[in-house]
């Protein structure tokens, strides 16, 4: 358990969390919104635009509600939470007075800054007052139309939620159903299907306070059982009555639902909506707000229009492109093939041109001899005198035989052959005319595709600036608090980079900007005394190359101790003194990223604030990236991110190994060099006095072989490749260099485990897929020096794991903090991505800790995917939520959550609670 002194030091280090990360977050989405908030009050103002942005604004003042009572800043958290209750007034329509409204949602959002600044001084105290303003949103909320009671819920009209789950989620159950009647399935698949229909029917009622769905469910539930029964004709009723039942609750006529699930946000259907156009809103008078991404509200005075379209839109339309490229591709191999037809039939044209010229003379040769034959004058005849030359041909008097060509079957052969060869000399000439006119077509249809793929590229990214600057104010009032002033500098600003990246990167580079301060920067007396400027600097750099993004955070600190580190490996028992001279400087660093690992003395309100460096990697390997570090003692530290894109149409450079085709991005290709001219000794090469270490490639990629297979031995290699390992130049080794071609580079799926020295793969034209290869991070492949122990590496292996969903950085940094002394923590930001990565690994988890109102996917969703998973169906989910009433806490439960906890919590409590939970969930 926790002491007091422990219990005010978490409650300080989430207020922190809370008023340096998510309430500037929050207050610009809410100032953001503001901008339109009044056009889409209007009578001309479009409703599904004017729900969305009410909800969007809720749900961030819900968040800055939730996170003041988290940091106990008791008058702002009194004060959001009267703005949620706005917010939720005018999304059931019952505010009338909408420009009051309007006035006191501007007032609300400047009084919520200024206490916000209050907090950031130390002068906004747990004990404080609610502002003045709380009490005038209360008797506004109080002259507002009261919030409809069961009674008259009922009467009015079903929530966009409820309307949603029975006409999607229950008519796709129906329409399953359907489709196994019109296959014709057999009995059992029929009587299979249909009760699964019944109990969705059931969770459904359940969930949705809908008893007319359950009961309709318990009633065919019971003809189901029935002996004899005919499912060909049982199956449509039900189905029939079901949609009719349906469609009478959906016009009033049934009972709907309970208030309180009335007033849920309605889901999202799409991905939230991501900007195309990049700029810094305008400011409202009176209310400062910091530098965000944003779409524009309303289109700027002059004939450019902009256009909100969801990103998973333009991702659907780029994965388009790239399949209309790789099908150029083999379009470009088919007139490749046609082109090498067309010159092997010109080639056998013009060897038929002398076998043409000898018909046609032994056409003449043989017109001439059957004519000779039948002449007078050879002596041709019969015994019964000249009767054939009296005659003449055909009975003619009048003609000799001399006179006219007489033909036999011989001569029609050699006609039609000759014949024959001149139209295949003219089809000749017609497929070389279409051969032409096709490569010219496909010259023209490539151009437009790479310019439709660079102008989708192009929308789907967004500067590096709109995310680095939100660092430098956070960093500034870190240096005046700690006394520690800090220059932070930002390289490469304009570098575009992909929306999704950049908001899975926002958390992972707060911790490492936030450790470098801490851990790196030295105070202003020790930098003088090492002749360093008392200012620090913090550097974060962003630039593109090999088809990945390359982000930087360096400092120019006091550097990583290595002996530092190896001290605590040892006292983890992670390393034995007799290991500690084999490992290296490389191999020591590998142990910050070790679950549970710190070299910090005592925790601070900045070290310890939990997320250690594990989580960071492994939040970057999420995204199929890669984190190193690399110091000098004294001089500071850099963490290198490298993130592979999704999508790109790069050069490739195609090389020959073990008979397998292999791609390089040609841009990680520094050099060409025939080992011819350069000869490998003793796996070394000189180029230009530089020594460089040179290996064949087979060696240095893992071969992967069924047991008691060997690879054929593959030709010699001729060729060696300059790469850059990183830190230093190197020579691979392959067989020959095939082609150089600009090709479609595709990320693979996020589903497959894959090194992170493969960027993804290219289709050729043959079909054929090829491996595209990241030299860079051959590091851990070249590397020679021993591995991690064991030990270390599985430490972790027997700890109990959380898997903490929420999207508030406050809540998930305070859990962290109560948890991760005993507990391994794995944290996603929203449903959609927990469900990813439990879709991603089947084991390893024994408890989630799941919020309920979340972007991307609610809790409530997830919940109800985890239960039908075949995996993690029987997770213990407990549900950690600010919402106290009975009827969320109901519907979790009929879901089939575990648990159900509200926030703010008492640490102590939380930590006995999910003791029991999973105490229970071990005896099961």
């Amino acid at each position: 358990m926790f002491d007091a002194a422990t219990l005010a030091a978490i409650t300080a280090e989430a207020r922190q969390a809370f008023l340096e990360e998510d309430a500037p977050e929050c207050l610009a989405q809410l100032t953001v919104g503001f901008q339109s908030l009044e056009r889409v009050l209007g009578p001309a103002g479009d409703s599904q635009q004017r729900q969305k942005l009410i909800q969007d604004m809720g749900r961030a003042a819900h968040s800055l509600k939730g996170g003041a009572g988290m940091s106990a800043l008791t008058p702002l958290q009194t004060l959001c939470h009267r703005l949620e209750d706005l917010f939720e007034a005018l999304e059931q329509g019952r505010v009338e007075d909408k420009s009051m409204a309007v006035g006191l949602i501007a007032m609300t959002i400047e009084e919520t800054q200024a206490m916000v600044e209050l907090a950031n001084s130390g002068r906004l105290q747990d004990t404080d007052e609610p502002p003045e303003l709380a009490l005038a949103l209360g008797e506004f909320l109080e002259t507002c139309q009261p919030q409809p009671s069961q009674e008259e819920a009922i009467a009015g009209d079903v929530s966009q939620f409820v309307r949603t789950s029975l006409t999607v989620e229950l008519e796709a159950c129906l329409e399953r159903v359907e489709r196994r009647l019109e296959r014709g399935g057999t009995a059992t698949e029929l009587r299979e299907s249909f009760s699964l229909l019944l109990e969705e029917c059931t969770l459904l009622g359940q969930a949705l306070s809908c008893d007319w769905l359950e009961e309709a469910g318990n009633r065919w539930r019971g003809e189901l059982v029935r002996p004899q029964v005919d499912l060909l004709t049982l199956l449509p009723t039900a189905i029939a009555e079901l949609r009719s039942l349906r469609e009478q609750f959906l016009a009033g006529e049934l009972t709907p639902p309970a208030p309180e699930i009335v007033a849920e946000p309605d889901p999202e259907p799409l991905p939230e909506v991501k900007p195309v156009t990049a700029v810094i809103a305008p400011p409202v008078p009176g209310v400062p707000i910091p530098a965000v991404v944003t779409a524009k509200a309303s289109p700027a005075p002059s004939t450019r229009q902009t256009l909100r379209i969801p990103l998973d839109r333009l991702n659907k339309l780029s994965n388009t492109v790239s399949e209309l490229l790789i099908n150029q591709e083999r379009l470009l191999e088919y007139d490749k093939q046609l082109r090498q037809a067309s010159r092997n039939l010109k080639r056998r044209g013009q060897q038929l041109i002398p076998m043409r010229e000898q018909v046609e003379s032994l056409y003449d040769e043989l017109s001439f001899s059957d004519q000779t034959k039948i002449s007078p004058s050879n002596g041709g005849g019969n015994q019964n005198g000249d009767s054939q030359s009296s005659l003449g041909i055909a009975g003619l008097v009048d003609f000799d035989a001399l006179e006219m060509d007489s033909y036999t079957a011989v001569h029609g052969i050699l006609q039609r052959f000759q014949e024959l060869m001149v139209q295949v000399q003219e089809i000749q000439e017609d497929v070389d005319l279409v051969e032409r006119d096709l490569q010219e077509t496909l010259i023209q249809m490539s151009q437009s595709l790479h310019q439709l793929d660079s102008e989708l590229t192009q929308s789907r990214l967004v500067p590096f600036r709109g995310l680095a600057q939100s660092f430098a104010q956070p960093l500034e009032k870190l240096g005046d608090r700690h006394k520690k002033p800090v220059q932070f500098v930002i390289e490469g600003e304009n570098t575009l980079v992909e929306v999704a990246i950049l908001d899975q990167l926002r958390t992972p580079l707060t911790h490492l900007i936030r450790n470098a301060f801490d851990h790196g920067l030295e105070f202003v007396p020790e930098r003088q005394a090492q002749g360093k400027l008392p200012e620090g600097t913090i550097t974060l750099s962003a630039s593109t190359a090999n088809n990945q993004v390359l982000i930087t955070v360096s400092d120019d600190g006091r550097g990583i101790d290595p002996e530092k580190i190896s001290r605590k490996a040892m006292e983890l028992g992670w390393l034995t003194p007799e290991q500690l001279g084999t490992i290296g400087e490389a191999q020591m660093l590998d142990f910050l990223f070790q679950p549970g690992f710190s070299t910090a003395a005592e925790v601070s309100n900045l070290s310890g604030r939990g997320l250690g460096l594990d989580i960071v990697k492994q939040m970057i390997e999420s995204l199929r990236g890669t984190l190193t570090v690399e110091t000098k003692l004294g001089q500071g530290s850099r963490f290198l991110i490298r993130i592979p894109l999704s999508l790109n149409i790069v050069p490739l450079l195609l090389v020959r190994y073990q008979q397998r085709l292999l791609a390089f991005p040609s841009e990680s290709v520094l050099r060409i060099l025939p080992l011819d001219d350069y000869p490998i000794k003793n796996g070394r090469v000189e180029w230009q006095s530089q020594i460089m270490e040179a290996c064949p490639l087979d060696e240095v990629l893992p071969q992967i072989y069924p047991q008691g297979f060997s690879p054929s031995p593959g030709l010699p290699h001729k060729v060696g490749l300059m790469v850059n390992l990183g830190d230093r130049s190197a020579l691979l080794t392959v067989e020959q260099i095939v082609d150089e071609r600009t090709l479609v580079v595709k990320a693979l799926d996020a589903i497959t485990p894959i090194p992170s020295y493969v960027a993804g793969c290219t289709v050729l034209g043959t079909g054929e897929v090829v491996p595209v290869l990241i030299p860079n991070n051959f590091a851990v492949l070249w590397r020679t020096e021993p591995t991690l122990p064991q030990d270390a590496a599985g430490s972790a292996g027997g700890q109990t794991t959380i898997l903490v969903i929420d999207d508030s950085v406050t809540v998930r940094r305070t859990l962290q903090r109560v948890l991760g002394g005993s507990f391994r923590l794995i944290q996603c930001r929203d449903g959609k991505e927990a469900w990813d990565l439990l879709n991603r690994q089947n084991q390893g988890i024994d408890l989630a800790l799941c919020d309920i109102e979340m972007p991307n996917m609610d809790g409530f969703s997830l919940l109800q995917l985890v239960r039908a998973h075949r995996v993690w169906h029987s997770l213990t989910v407990v549900m950690l939520t600010s919402r106290e009433n009975p009827l969320h806490r109901n519907r979790a439960k009929a879901l089939g959550a575990d648990g159900y906890l509200t926030k703010p919590f008492q640490p102590n409590q939380l930590l006995s609670t999910i003791d029991q939970f999973l105490a229970e969930s071990a005896q099961r």
